[in-house]
């Protein structure tokens, strides 16, 4: 039967409308967190929600990409577009991109998890996190 061998979470918030980070076409980090692995027969649970509005520009939604990192090598993402936007007009949207990734048989020892958040298209319209924000990870065995 698996076993829960570490459990650790980074939290910006649990809460909607709490933060207010603007998001750009570079990567911001939005929370970072490490994970002791072991035995080397494993599984390691990831699971990260993410709050955002997003003001669209005239039927156009900006995409907002989440990257999950470890030890700097990218290991999971998403995509997601913005609510779309009424018919030929400005209008903002709130949304909540919740995503879950399972990486198998990670090597033996200290893992950094870092989750990175960007706004693919802003010429399409600005995005900017309001909460909740977190990630959560698990070494089960």
């Amino acid at each position: 039967m698996p076993t829960l061998i570490n459990y650790n979470r980074s939290l910006l918030s649990n809460l909607a409308d709490s933060s207010d980070v603007r998001l750009t076409d570079t990567p911001t980090l939005l929370l970072e967190f490490g994970l002791f692995v072991a035995p080397p027969t494993n599984f390691i649970e990831l699971i990260s929600s993410v709050g955002w509005t997003a003001d669209s520009r005239k039927n156009e939604q900006p995409t907002l990409q989440l990257r999950i990192l470890q030890n700097g090598v990218l290991v999971a993402s998403i995509r997601q577009d913005a609510t779309d936007s009424a018919e030929g007009a400005d209008c903002s949207s709130n949304n909540l991109s919740t995503f879950q990734a399972v990486l198998t048989n990670v090597p033996v020892g200290e893992r950094v998890y870092q989750l990175f958040a960007l706004n693919e298209n802003p010429r399409h319209g600005s995005i900017t996190v309001t909460g909740p924000v977190n990630i959560t990870g698990k070494v089960i065995a």
